[in-house]
């Protein structure tokens, strides 16, 4: 059963509708909608009574076609997807899967070097809207083709699957064109920006009956993981509280804020999905509050894209708790942890260092290093992990 939701927010109302289901093609089903005022910079999202509830995007991470959410355990989640494959050929070899790649800016050159080092996944054809861009990514991981136009990439006829690193304003209708060129498609988060778009998208992949999956890759992360096995083991007992933090050392640009959702669609939303990776189970209830300190040059921007620093208290069946906090510059580097506290102990995951070094001086005692700077490096064998997967 497929059960994503979107946020739609303006400055002064939000909602969260959830729970759709359409993987037997049947009409969308959405709860009813809790409308919440605001003041001046700030967010309020409460929903209530939502018997099954998920967050802003949904991680596609099963083989069967468009299947929403992580499995119930680990093994499931480590395992291989083998559902892309060709056919063996005479020597039992599997051809390999061929890739297309829309994006060629930040995103989509760390999916591309991910896909290289990925077994059995070869790029094809790459674009950019500013071809100079893909020309470089083609020339530095051995693409054949790129071009300035999308349609290119999803039409093409090599094509197996096409992983979508445009700007989120664009997913939704690259989705629905993949779908209707019988494309497998890897999405960054998120599906679209708003509810609608994202049904839409859902929809058309369901019908076409091709696979789809949403790119969160703390899911493959081995520091997450070992939390979530705890979980499952009852290494700590019964879960009580899960706490994630996610700071960036410094924010993005005004025009990669302007128009991407707002800070729980590009931003919160790893956490968002890693609480319920967590839990295991989906949120009853929400509360979220956001603010700017940072740049004040978004605050002219509409609904929580004016926002640089976001809370979450997310309630959960029988009594579990999550609290996320989020905000784009942190003075001391990439800030990324989880903590769970259960009945019978606690564990964390720390911030992750290019080495084990530390300093022992009258002023400073420490890691000589600070944390890796950012998802790019930080996150690197997840992106491979998580191509794996989806192959």
């Amino acid at each position: 059963t497929l059960m994503p939701s979107a946020m739609s927010i303006s400055h002064t109302t939000c909602f969260f509708i959830s729970h759709y289901t359409n993987v037997h093609r049947r009409k969308v089903r959405r709860h009813r909608r809790k409308i919440i005022t605001t003041k001046e910079a700030s967010l309020l999202i409460i929903t209530r009574n939502m018997a099954r509830f998920v967050f802003i995007v949904t991680s596609l991470l099963l083989s069967t076609p468009a299947t929403a959410f992580a499995p119930s355990n680990l093994q499931h989640a480590q395992a291989k997807s083998t559902s892309l494959r060709m056919t063996a050929g005479e020597s039992g070899a599997r051809d390999p899967v061929k890739v297309g790649v829309i994006g060629c800016g930040r995103i989509g050159i760390v999916h591309l070097g991910a896909i290289n080092k990925a077994p059995g996944v070869v790029p094809v054809i790459v674009s950019n809207p500013t071809v100079s861009k893909a020309e470089d990514a083609a020339k530095k991981y051995g693409v054949a083709k790129f071009t300035s136009d999308a349609m290119e990439v999803i039409t093409d006829p090599e094509v197996d699957a096409v992983w979508i690193c445009s700007p989120s304003q664009f997913h939704a209708d690259q989705i629905k064109a993949c779908a209707a060129n019988g494309k497998h498609v890897f999405c960054e988060k998120p599906i679209a920006t708003d509810l609608a778009e994202t049904v839409e998208a859902i929809n058309a992949c369901n019908e076409a009956g091709v696979k789809l999956m949403i790119g969160l890759q703390r899911r493959f992360d081995p520091n997450f993981l070992r939390v979530r096995r705890a979980i499952e083991e009852k290494e700590v007992g019964d879960t009580i509280i899960v706490k994630t933090c996610s700071r960036d050392p410094a924010p993005p640009p005004y025009e990669y804020v302007k128009g991407g959702g707002g800070i729980f669609n590009d931003m919160a939303v790893h956490d968002l999905d890693m609480t319920r990776f967590l839990v295991g189970d989906d949120p009853i209830e929400i509360l979220a509050v956001g603010s700017c300190h940072i740049d004040k040059s978004i605050e002219d921007l509409p609904g929580s894209e004016a926002f640089d620093t976001a809370s979450c208290i997310v309630r959960y069946p029988n009594g579990v708790n999550a609290m996320v906090d989020v905000c784009r510059q942190s003075s001391y580097g990439y800030d990324q942890r989880a903590e769970v506290l259960g009945t019978k102990g606690m564990i964390a995951t720390d911030n992750v260092y290019p080495n084990t070094a530390k300093i022992y001086k009258n002023d400073y005692t420490g890691n000589a290093d600070m944390p890796f700077d950012f998802f790019l490096s930080r996150y690197f064998e997840a992106y491979v992990t998580e191509t794996e997967a989806f192959c």
